[in-house]
């Protein structure tokens, strides 16, 4: 079943399909961890317990994304267990994501230059990481319905703590819509997904149609003066 949502996760993505691209691989995860999208994101680690993973999820007002701000203290506290504080804490840590931040410049009227940055957010593991993370870059349009541009981004265990730059074109549509999506999503790992906007507010386009160049007023010259009868002949 991981390798039919695979498959179909390929299929969409050559054919641009933003929406069914996340979900088909969501469902691959899902299917290789053996867990539910709804089911807390830290049971894809080996050690942690199904009682802690339980009370973990029944307290479902606090969002994934504040597990980074809580303490070991206030997760022990969280699951009613003291002692796990601790490991909790570290393996929330562990948790591959990435933090985003972009500069773009338009080239064309109908281009536009990407320099992204990524830069790792969480404590980088062989034994639980291996040597490389991968994550997909998908550029979604407004409405996260079609994939502008995709590419695989290898996070390596020698670099997880520099600034990774990554620069790429997406096609600028017409008309100007407000914003484009930055989206990384974890090849392997449920819920580690980062999204940055990139607003096209105050971004200036290059003129539509350029202006031709001026025609010079000059007097003409004979073909002679190139010095060479062989190339003269070709004037």
């Amino acid at each position: 079943a991981a390798r039919i949502m695979r498959a179909l996760f390929e299929i969409a993505l050559r054919r641009n399909w933003a929406g069914l691209a996340k979900l088909t691989l969501a469902f691959s995860n899902m299917v290789a961890h053996r867990i539910w999208r709804s089911q807390t994101p830290l049971r894809q680690f080996k050690n942690v317990p199904e009682v802690v993973a339980r009370k973990l999820e029944r307290k479902s007002d606090i969002e994934w994304d504040r597990y980074a701000d809580l303490t070991p203290s206030d997760l022990g506290e969280l699951v009613g267990v003291p002692k796990m504080g601790r490991v909790l804490h570290k393996l929330v840590n562990q948790f591959p994501r990435l933090d985003l931040s972009a500069h773009i410049q338009p080239i064309t009227r109908s281009m536009l230059r990407v320099e992204l940055t990524l830069v790792s957010a969480f404590q980088f593991d062989v034994n639980v990481h291996g040597y490389v993370q991968l994550f997909h870059i998908l550029i979604e349009d407004v409405n996260g319905e079609n994939v502008l541009h995709h590419e695989v981004f290898s996070l390596k265990m020698r670099s997880s703590e520099e600034e990774n730059v990554l620069v790429f074109t997406v096609p600028i549509l017409e008309p100007l819509p407000p914003s484009y999506f930055i989206r990384v999503i974890s090849d392997r790992w449920l819920h580690s997904e980062s999204v940055l906007p990139i607003s096209f507010r105050n971004t200036i386009l290059p003129a539509k149609f350029p202006p031709p160049t001026e025609l010079l007023d000059l007097q003409p010259l004979p073909p002679s003066v190139v010095g060479e009868p062989a190339l003269a002949k070709l004037f």
